[in-house]
């Protein structure tokens, strides 16, 4: 039974001890032998009653001390149970403790030794550079040499083979001039041969062309005669008119 039914039922007994309060203080002076021949007396059952009262007040004042106490407990069941769950960790963060002041502790001796080693390699970095920058110049002027060659070689050949060509093309030239040279030359000892010729033709034209006109003159001359012949014989007729007159 818990502590609020005993309390209930130990309330509900409470009138019942109140007529046996003046029979208490009479006991002591009871001579022992007696008391267990008065045991069937009437006020028997009522000193049985008020024992579990007397018996059950200091459980009630424990009671009613220990109630702020329960419902402290109470508030702080959660507090209690969320501490029970952060136990672990607060223990884990205890044994982390010194390794993460460990950590502190080296981590500028880390950057330190980091820094070293990016010093280092930049060093060697630097060291190898010119290295490098020098065999890539070389490698350039080499490139540049070989392209040079090539490009000399394909001109020389390109001059080769217009030199070729030109030399060709001059032959044909030549040719082709000393072809027109000598027909040049025949048709102008031709024309030598034939300038007599040209000269008599021409002459002998002139002659013609001179005889024509004077053939036409004539001609001209006799068809004007022709044609002044009828007025001529009629002023004649006109002149024999008048003389007659």
């Amino acid at each position: 039974m818990s502590i609020d039914n005993e309390f209930e039922m130990n309330s509900s007994a409470a009138p019942v001890v109140d007529a046996p309060a003046v029979v208490l203080p009479v006991l002591p002076d009871v001579p022992a032998a007696p008391v267990a021949v008065a045991a069937p007396a009437v006020n028997k059952p009522a000193a049985k009653k008020a024992a579990p009262a007397k018996k059950a007040a200091p459980k009630k004042a424990a009671a009613k001390k220990a109630a702020p106490k329960k419902a402290a407990a109470k508030k702080a069941a959660p507090k209690k149970a969320a501490a029970k769950k952060a136990a672990p960790k607060k223990a884990a963060a205890k044994k982390a403790a010194p390794k993460k002041a460990a950590a502190k502790k080296a981590a500028p001796k880390k950057a330190a030794a980091k820094k070293t080693v990016k010093k280092a390699a930049a060093k060697k970095v630097a060291k190898k550079a010119p290295a490098k920058k020098v065999a890539a110049k070389k490698a350039v002027k080499k490139a540049v040499k070989k392209v040079a060659k090539k490009v000399a070689k394909k001109a020389s050949v390109a001059r080769k083979a217009v030199k070729k060509v030109a030399k060709k093309v001059a032959k044909v030239v030549k040719k082709k001039a000393a072809k027109v040279a000598k027909k040049v030359s025949s048709k102008k000892s031709a024309s030598k041969k034939a300038a007599p010729k040209k000269a008599a033709v021409k002459k002998s034209a002139s002659k013609k062309a001179v005889a024509k006109t004077a053939k036409r003159s004539t001609a001209s001359k006799k068809a004007s005669v022709k044609s002044a012949k009828p007025a001529m014989k009629k002023a004649a007729g006109k002149n024999a008119a008048a003389k007659r007159k």
